[in-house]
């Protein structure tokens, strides 16, 4: 079985992830929450240029993929894990990982280098499916870093390395839905995963709620480190997505969302101004406004 996933991997991928953002893509058509600021194909030909773009940087700095780092730790008896019946660490791997993820998410936000490279997902100013992938090669290359690490500290098998990647994304892109479910859904959903709900307040443009529901699979981890918000203090419908300083859609294309990390977020903007005004280059780090 871990042999066929390691050859067959990538089509398994791409199979799944097309049938998830489908799926989700759909819901999201007929149950929209809110209406869309940029049309759905602009949005989504930008989003998945930009995670095409990743993949393929991903693949020619990291040739060898993480549920083959799996299979090689297994197979040397390293991790925390390895000690236990090979099922145990099956049920307890998405626990581990998915704690690993959260305090990721967490530094990203604290350091402002990272937030610099983070800030491309946050510029967002309204959320949907594909802002499930909308993410900056160098976070995906830091992200891949840390799994790697995370995989070889805690011993994680490969089919459940397999299984905690497919799941994480598909729950990337569940929680930016653009759908807003039943409350007697969301407060009960709440009890274990992100909900569209939960995360949307992370999107938020007031900085002590973008600085809060940072878990990706499971809701306890803010519960548990102090960072859960229930609502906007804005309220549902009211509060604004995205960054204060990020709001023109010009902020919005691609090559805008590759150079922003390096302080140049007008390089690729046209202007009727002279030339001197289309370079900024050493602008301060844009943080969510503070009410």
């Amino acid at each position: 079985m871990e042999q066929w996933l390691i050859q067959n991997q990538v089509w398994c991928r791409i199979l799944i992830f097309l049938c998830v953002f489908s799926m989700l893509a759909a819901w999201e058509t007929f149950y929209a929450w809110r209406p869309w600021l940029i049309a759905r194909k602009t949005r989504w030909m930008r989003h998945l240029s930009l995670t095409c773009l990743s993949k393929i940087i991903l693949r020619v700095l990291f040739p060898v993929f993480l549920i083959t780092v799996a299979v090689r730790v297994e197979q040397k008896g390293m991790g925390l894990l390895s000690a236990f019946p090979r099922a145990a660490p099956v049920i307890f791997v998405f626990i581990a990982m998915d704690l690993i993820m959260y305090m990721q998410h967490r530094l990203f936000h604290k350091y402002q280098w990272l937030w610099r490279i983070h800030r491309v997902h946050h510029m967002d100013r309204q959320i949907d499916v594909s802002t499930g992938v909308r993410f900056h090669p160098l976070e995906e290359i830091i992200s891949m870093g840390v799994k790697m690490l995370g995989v070889a500290f805690v011993g994680v098998p490969a089919l459940a390395v397999f299984f905690f990647e497919v799941i994480l994304n598909a729950m990337t892109m569940f929680v930016h839905v653009n759908v807003c479910l039943p409350r007697r859904v969301e407060r009960l959903l709440r009890k274990v995963i992100i909900t569209p709900g939960m995360h949307r307040i992370h999107h938020s443009d007031y900085s002590p709620e973008t600085n809060s529901n940072y878990g990706f699979c499971f809701s306890w981890w803010d519960k548990m480190f102090d960072s859960y918000t229930l609502v906007s203090t804005a309220g549902e419908r009211k509060f604004t997505m995205g960054l204060e300083d990020y709001q023109d859609p010009k902020y919005q294309t691609l090559e805008n969302m590759l150079l922003v990390p390096f302080n140049i977020k007008r390089l690729k903007v046209r202007y009727k101004k002279p030339l001197k005004t289309k370079f900024k280059l050493f602008e301060e780090i844009t943080q969510p406004k503070k009410r």
